[in-house]
């Protein structure tokens, strides 16, 4: 028997020719295949298939095909999809952006998590993050940090990532209080200002979000986790931030007004500093006396 592509004789077993490499016999039937179908005239088992399988690539067929058709097979599992198609070469080019950016979308996909999609923003929380004297912040070896809008040098960014660099100072990858002065009024008036100015201080460089480890550090710095009564409570409520996944906490529109709120008194020198941890120790409640 032999091969309807190439003429060579065909080996008893298998499907595909020894010498051109290209399907001879069905796969689900065993028979010979007819030069130039697509389709076994016996079972009608598409070529480079077999009944109940996917796709089955033949390894040496495309560089055979004639110089105007292009085979294209797709194959993602769990559980399952396939696609296969025989395109000209002007169907190719016409599609070819659309195939090569999905196929590279799918070529080594892992399953995303929180992290992948809170992916750290560009280096820009390095150590000796300092304001200059125009008015713009920079990093360590002279770099700008990144406009979170997109893009570098964007004066209000700068601006602000400036006032925010007057009330913290960066620690490896995240921000640490150096002014305490938050024109607070009361414990639990700082602990809000303070959640909401070091989230606001991540999201004015980049970072949409903070790790909650991370504020409670600060928190516990300040010495005010413990000096306002329900801070966990509170902390709990997710008052003007939201929990975005993996314990990292971000803004939402009140907590960011709020942020920007207290930014602006923190930095107004006509604000007088009622409260912080500094000024004022805890009195410890008188202990009852016992009824005689």
């Amino acid at each position: 028997m032999q091969c309807p592509k190439c003429g060579d004789m065909l080996a008893e077993r298998g499907c595909f020719c020894k010498m051109c490499g290209s399907q001879a016999r069905c796969m689900t039937c065993r028979e010979l295949l007819e030069p130039g179908a697509s389709a076994c005239v016996e079972c009608g088992t598409p070529i480079g298939m077999r009944t109940g399988d996917q796709a089955i690539a033949a390894p040496a067929v495309t560089p055979l095909l004639s110089a105007n058709r292009n085979t294209l097979a797709y194959r993602e599992d769990r559980n399952s999809r396939t696609c296969e198609a025989s395109l000209t070469d002007d169907a190719m080019h016409s599609l070819g952006g659309f195939f090569g950016e999905l196929l590279g979308q799918r070529g080594g996909r892992t399953v995303p998590t929180s992290r992948d999609l809170l992916k750290p923003a560009p280096p820009l929380l390095q150590t000796g993050v300092t304001p200059t004297a125009n008015g713009s912040a920079t990093l360590a070896g002279g770099a700008t940090p990144v406009n979170p809008a997109g893009g570098q040098g964007d004066q209000n960014t700068d601006a602000e990532q400036t006032r925010v660099l007057r009330v913290f100072s960066v620690k490896g990858e995240t921000f640490e209080l150096h002014d305490n002065r938050l024109k607070a009024s009361t414990a639990t008036d700082y602990l809000r200002r303070l959640v909401y100015l070091f989230l606001y201080a991540h999201e004015v460089f980049g970072r949409p979000s903070a790790l909650e480890s991370e504020l409670r550090s600060v928190l516990h710095s300040a010495k005010i986790i413990d000096r306002a009564g329900n801070a966990n409570r509170w902390l709990k409520k997710r008052i003007g931030f939201v929990n975005d996944g993996e314990d990292r906490l971000k803004l939402n529109a009140t907590g960011r007004e709020e942020a920007q709120a207290a930014l602006a008194q923190v930095l107004d020198p006509g604000v007088a500093d009622s409260w912080n941890p500094d000024k004022h120790t805890p009195q410890k409640r008188a202990t009852k006396k016992k009824k005689p």
